[in-house]
């Protein structure tokens, strides 16, 4: 994760956060395992 501090949209002091390459992988890993297991929960709470 990257950080910096800059003016936010209110003029106010913030600190903003961004993904590094490594926490993106993670982050697309991660979506891909969620989406399997909700297509899994769908798939097992249909009605039969």
């Amino acid at each position: 994760m990257t950080a910096e501090w800059g003016i936010s949209e209110n003029n106010r002091r913030a600190k903003f956060y961004g993904l590094t390459p490594q926490g993106r992988r993670q982050l697309r890993q991660e979506a891909r395992r969620w989406e399997q297991y909700a297509a899994a929960m769908v798939k097992a709470l249909r009605p039969a």
